[in-house]
C-alpha cells in the first residue's frame, strides 16, 4: 500500500472523527425520514422494512424509494481512504503523474480501461449520493417543516450535504496557519536534533515562496525593518529573524531555506540583532521568574513561553556553529552573553543542553587567547552556580574530558592555556564538594586501574609503560593535585567550613598513584617526568599540610649513571624540563643533560625541605638527607655539582640551627600538637635561612626560563620564515 500523503494524514488527525460522526447522524436522519414517509406517505406499508435496512433511502419522481449508496455500503465507504484536493503548489506534480498514467495506459489498454471505469463509477456514485441527499432534504422541508426548522435551529450539521462543510472557513485558515508554523519550526529541529520530530514534519523552507524558487533576499533594509519591529516584538517576528539567521549560518551547506544571504554587511547587522536584541525581545515577551537566590526560571503559565522555547530550540544550532567559529575575544563575549540570556529555555532539553555546553567547553579548552578562555569560563561558572543541580555534574565531566583531549600536545606555547584550564576547572569542583568527590573518586580510580594494567603489561611487554608515560596521564595527576590543593587547604577549611572537605579522602590514593607512576620506569630518559610529578606532589603537600616523603625519590637520581659517569661533550640545546617528560637518546650521557639534572635536583630538594623551613622538627628531618649528600660529595668528581651541593647543605644546616635556637625557648613538648602547629606562625618564611636561599634560586630560574623562551621563539620564527621561503 502506498504511503499516505501529508494532506491525508492531516485529514485523519483533524477531520476523520468528526466526519464519521456526521455520517452516522446523516444515516440516522435518513432512517427517521424514511420512517416518517412510511407512516404518512404513499408507501406506508413499506415503512417498517425501510427502517430496518442499514442504508439511507430517498424517493424519485415516481415515488419509488432507492438506496442513496447503491454502489457501496456506508461501512465500506468509511473504511476506504479519503482523497483530499491537493494544494495549488502541487499541480505540477499532479500533471506529471497524469502524464505518466497516460503513458502507462497506452502500454496496457485493458488495465487502463478498467481503471477508468472504476473512477467513473466512483465519481458518479458520489454525485448520485449528493443529489439524493439534497432531494431528501427538500422533501423533508415540504413534508415536515416543523422538524426541518428544529434541525435548522439546533443541529445545522445534519442539514449539510458535504460533511466537511461543517468545518468553518475560519477553522481551515487557522489550521493552515498552524501547519505553516510547524513547518517553519521543523526547519531546524530535525536537522541536528531530530530525535523528537517526525521526518514528515521536518520541512526546510517548505512555504509557497521557497517551493516556487523565489527566495527572500536578506538585505540591510530588511534587517533594519526587523530591528525596528523588535521594539514591539511578536513570536512571528522572532521566528522569521531566527530562521533568516539560520539560513545565513548554513549558506555553504547546500540546504534549502526561504531566505538567501548575499550581502556581508546585512549578515553583520543581522548577527548583532540576533545576539543583542532578540534576547531582550524574548525577555519582554516572557519575563523570567527570579527567586531569592537569583535563579531564573521560565514561567509555564505564559502562553508564549512554549512558542519561544520551540524557536530557541531551532536557534540552538546557530549558537553551536558560532561557538565553533570563534576567532577573537570580542565575538566570544558577545555570543556567550547572548546565550546566557536565553539559557533557562534550554534546561528542559537535556540532549540539546549537553551539546551547547560541549561547544562552550571546547572554546574554554582550545582557545589560544587567555581572554577568550576567561570569557568561556565566566559563562560556565555563572550557569553552574545558578543551576548546580541541573548541570554541575555534566560540566565537570565535560571540562575534564575536553581538557584531556587538548593536552596531548604540550609545549612552551600551550602550557599557559593548559594551566589555566587546570586552575579554572578546579574552582568548579568547590561548588558542590559532594559531587566533586564522587567524580574525583571515579577518575582517580581510573588512573589507578591504568597504572595497574601498565605494570602488568610492562612485565610482559616492553611497550606497556606507554599507557601511563604520556602527557595525558601526567596532566591528569597534576590536575587532581591542583583540585585537592585548592579544596583541602587547612586555612580555607577553617575559614569557610566547620569540618574538613570530603575531597581530602582522595589525597592518599592520588599520592599512591603518582608515586607508582614515578617508580614504573626509573631510567634516566624519564627523569623529566619524575621532576614534573614531584612538583605536583610538592604543591599538594604544601597546600594540604600532608607530609609526603619525596627526598628518597630525588636521592635515587644521584645513583644514576647519568650523574656518576663522566659526561661527554655535546652541542645539543639545553633541556627544557618544564615542557618535556622524556628526552631523546642523544641526550643520555651528555654534559648538557647532566647539568640539567643537577640543577633540577638542587631546585627540587630545596623546594621540598623549604616546605618545613619553619617546622619545629626541621633539624631531625634533614639529618638523613645531609648525611647522604655529604657522602655523595666525597665520592663525586663533578666539581661544579659538589659546590652546589655544599651550598645547599650549608643552608640546610643554617636553617636547622635557626629552628634549634627558636625551639629552645618553648615550654611545651611534641605531644602538644596545637602549639606545635603554631610554632613560628607569625614569622615570615622568606626570612628564614633556607627561605632566603630558595627565593634567590627562583629568581635565577625565572631568568633561565626567560632566556629559554626567547631562544625557542626565535627558533620557531626562523622555521616559519624558512617554510614561507620554501613555499614561495
Amino acid at each position: 500500500m502506498a504511503k499516505a500523503s501529508k494532506q491525508t494524514k492531516k485529514f485523519q488527525n483533524k477531520h476523520l472523527k468528526h466526519t464519521i460522526e456526521h455520517r452516522k447522524k446523516v444515516q440516522e436522519f435518513n432512517k427517521k425520514a424514511a420512517k416518517r414517509k412510511g407512516k404518512g406517505g404513499k408507501g406506508g406499508k413499506g415503512g417498517e422494512d425501510d427502517t430496518a435496512t442499514a442504508t439511507a433511502t430517498s424517493q424519485d419522481k415516481n415515488g419509488r424509494s432507492k438506496e442513496v449508496f447503491d454502489d457501496v455500503s456506508v461501512d465500506e465507504f468509511l473504511a476506504g481512504d479519503f482523497e483530499i484536493p491537493k494544494e495549488k503548489k502541487r499541480k505540477t506534480l499532479e500533471a506529471k503523474q497524469k502524464g505518466n498514467a497516460k503513458k502507462s495506459s497506452n502500454n496496457n489498454d485493458d488495465d487502463g480501461d478498467d481503471d477508468d471505469d472504476e473512477e467513473e463509477e466512483d465519481s458518479s456514485s458520489e454525485e448520485e449520493d449528493e443529489e439524493d441527499m439534497k432531494q431528501n432534504l427538500e422533501n423533508l422541508e415540504k413534508e415536515d417543516p416543523e422538524f426541518f426548522k428544529y434541525l435548522k435551529e439546533n443541529d445545522k450539521e445534519l442539514l449539510s450535504v458535504n460533511p466537511l462543510d461543517a468545518i468553518s472557513d475560519d477553522e481551515d485558515a487557522e489550521e493552515e496557519e498552524e501547519e505553516e508554523e510547524e513547518e517553519e519550526d521543523g526547519e531546524g529541529e530535525g536537522e541536528v536534533y531530530g530525535d523528537d520530530a517526525d521526518g514528515d514534519a521536518i520541512m526546510k523552507g517548505q512555504d509557497e515562496e521557497s517551493a516556487s524558487g523565489a527566495k527572500i533576499e536578506i538585505t540591510t533594509q530588511l534587517v533594519k525593518k526587523w530591528g525596528d519591529q523588535l521594539s514591539k516584538p511578536t513570536t512571528k517576528i522572532i521566528r522569521n529573524i531566527v530562521i533568516a539567521f539560520k539560513a545565513a549560518m548554513n549558506i555553504n551547506k547546500g540546504e534549502d531555506y526561504k531566505y538567501a544571504m548575499v550581502d556581508p554587511q546585512a549578515f553583520a547587522d543581522l548577527m548583532i540583532i540576533v545576539l543583542k536584541k532578540v534576547p531582550i525581545a524574548i525577555e519582554n515577551l516572557v519575563k523570567y521568574k527570579t527567586n531569592v537566590q537569583g535563579v531564573r526560571t521560565v514561567p509555564q503559565k505564559n502562553s508564549q513561553a512554549g512558542q519561544i522555547a520551540t524557536i530557541l530550540k531551532t536557534h540552538a544550532s546557530s549558537y553551536i556553529t558560532l561557538l565553533k567559529d570563534i576567532t577573537n575575544t570580542e565575538s566570544a563575549a558577545l555570543i556567550l552573553a547572548s546565550l546566557y540570556e536565553v539559557f533557562p529555555y534550554y534546561l528542559s532539553h537535556r540532549r540539546l543542553l549537553k551539546q551547547i555546553l560541549t561547544a562552550v567547553v571546547d572554546v574554554w579548552a582550545s582557545a589560544n587567547q587567555v581572554d577568550t578562555q576567561i570569557a568561556a569560563f565566566a559563562f560556565l561558572n555563572n550557569v553552574v552556580r545558578e543551576y548546580p543541580k541541573s548541570i554541575l555534574e555534566t560540566v565537570l565531566k565535560l571540562t575534564y574530558s575536553s581538557f584531556l583531549q587538548h593536552c596531548r600536545r604540550t609545549n612552551i606555547h600551550t602550557i599557559d592555556r593548559l594551566n589555566f584550564c587546570k586552575n579554572s576547572s578546579a574552582e568548579l569542583y568547590g561548588i558542590d564538594e559532594t559531587i566533586g568527590y564522587q567524580i574525583g573518586f571515579e577518575y582517580v580510580r581510573q588512573l589507578a586501574i591504568h597504572l595497574r594494567n601498565s605494570i602488568n603489561a610492562t612485565s610482559n611487554a616492553k611497550e606497556g609503560y606507554k599507557t601511563v608515560y604520556n602527557w595525558q596521564f601526567c596532566h591528569s595527576l597534576d590536575f587532581w593535585s591542583r583540585v585537592l590543593s585548592q579544596l583541602c587547604n587547612p586555612e580555607i577549611e577553617l575559614k569557610h567550613k566547620s569540618k574538613e572537605s570530603p575531597m581530602r579522602q582522595l589525597i592518599y590514593p592520588l599520592v599512591q598513584v603518582t608515586l607508582g607512576t614515578i617508580k614504573l620506569i626509573p631510567t634516566a630518559q624519564f627523569f623529566p617526568l619524575r621532576f614534573y610529578l614531584l612538583r605536583s606532589l610538592i604543591r599538594l603537600s604544601q597546600s594540604t599540610g600532608v607530609y609526603i616523603p619525596l627526598f628518597p625519590l630525588l636521592f635515587e637520581i644521584l645513583s644514576s649513571t647519568a650523574i656518576t659517569k663522566p659526561p661527554k661533550a655535546s652541542t645539543l640545546q639545553m633541556v627544557d624540563f618544564e615542557h618535556n617528560i622524556k628526552v631523546n637518546q642523544a641526550y643520555l650521557g651528555t654534559r648538557v643533560y647532566q647539568d640539567g639534572l643537577t640543577e633540577q635536583f638542587i631546585e627540587l630538594t630545596a623546594e621540598f625541605f623549604g616546605l618545613y623551613a619553619k617546622n619545629v622538627a626541621f633539624p631531625e628531618l634533614i639529618t638523613p638527607a645531609v648525611l647522604g649528600l655529604k657522602r655523595f660529595t666525597k665520592k663525586s668528581k663533578n666539581v661544579k655539582f659538589n659546590k652546589q651541593l655544599g651550598q645547599l647543605i650549608e643552608k640546610l644546616n643554617a636553617n636547622a640551627q635557626f629552628i634549634t635556637t627558636r625551639r629552645a625557648k618553648v615550654e611545651y613538648g611534641p605531644s602538644n600538637k596545637q602549639e606545635v602547629k603554631t610554632f613560628l606562625s607569625d614569622y615570615e618564611w622568606a626570612k628564614t635561612p633556607l627561605g632566603q636561599y630558595i627565593t634567590v634560586q627562583r629568581q635565577l630560574k625565572e631568568e633561565r626560563l626567560k632566556m629559554l623562551r626567547e631562544a625557542q621563539e626565535e627558533e620557531s620564527k626562523a622555521l616559519e620564515a624558512k617554510k614561507h621561503e620554501d613555499s614561495e
